[in-house]
């Protein structure tokens, strides 16, 4: 298991497609520009989805189709100070080899940007995409080259700071003494340890961890020993699959109640929808909204006219606001290469898309953390009620920028 396949281990449901391969295609319908034709052309800012978009283990297809609607809505308008947003899409396949040419993709055929919401092979990617001088818009930072490269410009908080809002809402909603049910994988690490340092943040004792594989078919015992530990919660840092089993073993444990908390990357909607009344109660956060009519409406109506048959999933949301951000700062700059959007990328400040906890400043990098390409520093909290989010603290963000930094 690699860093971020807890934090977005999600399957898609229904049969997968077939791996698709790198190139631009437009078998979704998309018409102009942001259908995309490969080639050059100066009338168009070219941009390149690299994800794993279709691939055995987990898809999201959904990620090109929030990039073309993003782009097809701003070609509706007018475009960028009268260009075209093109968008091309290149299937990194779930292998770190073909996400590697994906990228020379983007530095020989000359991209603007690459817009990679959901990238596992980063390590792949930006060395090829510093030295074309290419900037990476609109990811949720997972792996380390995405916390440090000069050309990434993540829109939400990734797995540091989402975990670490889970430690982080616990102690603010009451739970003075909690429990942790985590992966195995060494790559979990980051996230139990974002997850002790929003607990400490908060006023919150981490008393009892338990390590299980997330592929385990039952997490009765775990769940035994954090509710024979007496704690007052259970935090959760494990793959999707795994915490419907945990919030399903707790429902049958000595203490049904007990409060759960996870990421919202970790219990999507089609989870909360599957486990019912289960799942009520579950408390989750993230540094994006999840997308809905109302928290997240020009997205939404993006979506439905022009790519009403795909999933409205936080991944799609990530394309398409990483599209919004090119737009944004390409115009005032009249950017559309590789290079001259990077400068304008890095001159980019109060940057405010919907959905996001805080307008985003890319004109300072953060000194005092490790993670010196997180921009983002605040989070949503959620209660699952009846299949519903309902917003905690009065859907305000909260500010937990102090499990970014290693001291804390």
């Amino acid at each position: 298991m690699r860093i971020l396949r807890p934090v977005i281990g999600v399957a898609v449901a229904g049969a997968l497609l077939a791996a698709a391969g790198c190139g631009g295609s437009d078998d979704k319908g998309g018409t102009g520009s942001a259908g995309g034709t490969g080639g050059s052309n100066a009338s168009t800012i070219k941009l390149l989805v690299i994800s794993q978009l279709q691939a055995a283990a987990f898809s999201f297809p959904e990620i090109e189709d929030g990039a073309r609607a993003a782009a097809e809505a701003i070609n509706a308008a007018g475009g960028v100070n009268g260009h075209k947003i093109q968008i091309d899409a290149c299937n990194d396949q779930g292998d770190p080899n073909v996400a590697g040419t994906c990228a020379r993709k983007a530095v020989q055929q000359h991209y603007a940007a690459v817009v990679p919401p959901t990238e596992l092979y980063s390590a792949s990617i930006l060395p090829l995409l510093e030295a074309a001088k290419i900037p990476a818009i609109g990811s949720a930072p997972l792996t380390p080259p995405d916390f440090t490269s000069p050309v990434s410009f993540p829109i939400a908080g990734g797995n540091p700071l989402d975990y670490g809002g889970v430690g982080f809402a616990a102690g603010k909603t009451g739970c003075k003494t909690a429990g942790i049910i985590r992966d195995t994988a060494a790559a979990v690490d980051q996230s139990t340890t974002a997850i002790t340092r929003g607990a400490k943040a908060a006023g919150t004792t981490i008393s009892t961890t338990v390590k299980l594989a997330g592929t385990s078919p039952d997490f009765s015992s775990p769940v035994s020993q954090i509710v024979s530990a007496n704690v007052d919660c259970l935090l959760v840092a494990e793959q999707p699959a795994a915490v419907a089993k945990i919030v399903g073993a707790v429902r049958q444990s000595a203490k049904p109640t007990l409060p759960i908390y996870t990421a919202a990357v970790a219990f999507p909607s089609a989870l909360v929808q599957a486990l019912g009344p289960a799942a009520n109660g579950v408390i989750v956060n993230g540094s994006v909204q999840v997308p809905s009519a109302t928290a997240t409406p020009q997205f939404w109506a993006d979506m439905t006219k022009y790519r009403p048959q795909a999933a409205k999933s936080t991944s799609a949301f990530l394309a398409w606001a990483g599209v919004q951000i090119v737009k944004d700062v390409a115009g005032p700059a009249n950017a559309s290469d590789g290079p001259s959007l990077l400068a304008a990328m890095n001159k980019a400040s109060n940057i405010t898309i919907e959905g996001l906890a805080q307008p985003l400043n890319y004109s300072a990098p953060p000194k005092d953390t490790e993670f010196t390409r997180v921009f983002a520093t605040s989070n949503f909290a959620w209660k699952i009620n009846n299949g519903s989010y309902e917003p905690l603290f009065d859907g305000k963000p909260q500010d937990v920028s102090a499990v970014l930094r290693s001291s804390s």
